[in-house]
């Protein structure tokens, strides 16, 4: 009866505590993702803007055709090329980081759930160990028990004996 029991605590303290990591790891990745993304944002704000700076750009040329014009747009889309590597090399980085930091977290709930795992193999040998004292306590009560129905029983006999005589 008490080694179910000690399953169902087992299980229960065991899907509690990876819940429980999972929520901490889910959030300790959002917060990092949402500090670490902000750059790339406002990065990607300015790249947008610059299209959109092509884009009159563009329509200012098409309107005017003049040599400086094409010139500017020119700049302008080497620019944009430039802030779109620079965004996407950030990216990658900011990719792998939270690739290690998720690795770092997954280990760490490993080594949590190992920990849990080991304090419940210690408490069911403990468990153990008091089933089998407490077995040993009533085996010497039961001796105890039988030792003073022999004497009882030695005391009557010679009781009766002496009246006998």
């Amino acid at each position: 009866m008490e080694e179910k029991e000690t399953k169902i605590i087992k299980e229960r303290v065991k899907s509690a505590e990876n819940a429980k990591i999972e929520r901490v790891a889910a959030a300790k990745v959002e917060a990092e993702i949402g500090e670490e993304l902000a750059p790339l944002k406002s990065q990607l704000q300015s790249i947008q803007n610059a299209l959109n700076q092509m884009n009159s750009g563009n329509q200012q040329s098409q309107s005017t055709m003049s040599s400086g014009g094409q010139n500017q747009n020119q700049n302008q889309s080497n620019d944009l090329l430039t802030q779109m590597q620079q965004f996407s090399s950030q990216a990658q980085q900011q990719q792998h980081k939270t690739f290690q930091q998720l690795q770092q977290s997954v280990h760490q709930a490993a080594q949590t759930l190992s920990n849990v795992e080991q304090s419940i193999q210690s408490i069911n040998m403990l468990n153990q160990i008091s089933q089998q004292i407490n077995q040993t306590q009533q085996q010497l009560q039961q001796q105890q028990s039988q030792q003073q129905q022999g004497q009882q029983q030695q005391g009557q006999a010679g009781q009766m004996n002496n009246q006998t005589f």
